[in-house]
């Protein structure tokens, strides 16, 4: 039986972008549409949330975070998986790079 060749991954690599990447952990609201006892009403807690991406943007109101780009021919990135997180619901943000 023949030997399958593997293919080579490349982990370590990634393209040039003039953004950082962090993780970003915060608070989120939780609601549930349901009908509820004092007890389980009692039990319900906010949610928290991480998201790790490339920072686009941080201001005083807001961050906006991106997780997958695509880079054209030209070198115009467009964002994908773009996330805009109040910067008062932000308990800590770490840079990855």
């Amino acid at each position: 039986m023949p030997k399958r060749r593997r293919k080579q991954v490349v982990t370590h690599t990634t393209p040039e972008l003039p953004f950082p990447k962090v993780r970003v952990e915060w608070i989120d609201i939780l609601s549930d549409s349901g009908w509820a006892t004092d007890k389980e009403f009692d039990k319900m807690k906010l949610s928290f949330p991480v998201n790790e991406g490339w920072l686009y943007n941080k201001d005083r109101y807001a961050i906006k975070l991106f997780a997958s780009f695509d880079r054209d021919d030209d070198g115009t990135i467009t964002f994908g998986d773009r996330t805009m997180i109040p910067t008062s619901c932000v308990k800590k943000m770490t840079r990855l790079q």
